[in-house]
């Protein structure tokens, strides 16, 4: 009998181990700009991934992004919504104004985005003028949204000490200026 139960302790001790490496592997897939630098006040194509969907069972359907006030919005263009290099139909962005906040609004049908590493992440493309010096780090908070009413909120505050942002289970998207 005794064992069994230490057959019974190693199993429990192994699947624990196993479930810790695969959340630690999923949860370091963030909403994140690919680069994450961009250069300060140049109109340029900004890439943000949204690497999972709110979780295994939904599909993301949206992402409010807010625009911090360090970004001239005369300079924003759509650009495209695409998965694997493709343009997703029926994705659109759009700038939206919510009293004193702007937003970029990205809808489209339910999509799935993952969990699996990031291969099929959902890319929104569009082009605007970060401004400010080199150095700076421009926060996008956002809002991811999936089906079932579901939503993940990207807002968590990044490690200050420039550790792993994956320590934070839902850090905010950051801009760093060059």
């Amino acid at each position: 009998m005794l064992f069994l139960e230490r057959r019974s302790l190693v199993r429990i001790a192994l699947l624990t181990s196993v479930f810790t490496v695969i959340s630690v592997a999923s949860a370091s897939a963030h909403v994140e700009f690919n680069p994450d630098s961009a250069m300060a006040n140049k109109n340029q194509i900004l890439d943000l991934r949204i690497p999972h969907d709110c979780s295994a069972l939904t599909k993301t359907t949206g992402i409010r992004i807010l625009i911090p006030t360090a970004v001239n919005l005369k300079s924003f263009a759509p650009g495209a919504v695409s998965q694997h290099g493709t343009i997703l139909k029926g994705w659109h962005e759009k700038i939206i104004k919510s009293g004193s906040r702007t937003f970029l609004d990205v809808k489209g049908p339910a999509t799935t985005s993952g969990p699996d590493g990031g291969k099929n992440a959902i890319d929104i493309k569009f082009t605007l003028t970060p401004t400010g010096k080199a150095g700076l780090e421009l926060k996008f908070p956002a809002v991811q949204y999936c089906d079932g009413g579901i939503s993940v909120s990207w807002i968590q505050p990044r490690p200050a000490d420039g550790s792993d942002p994956a320590e934070s289970a839902t850090p905010v998207p950051v801009l760093n200026l060059k």
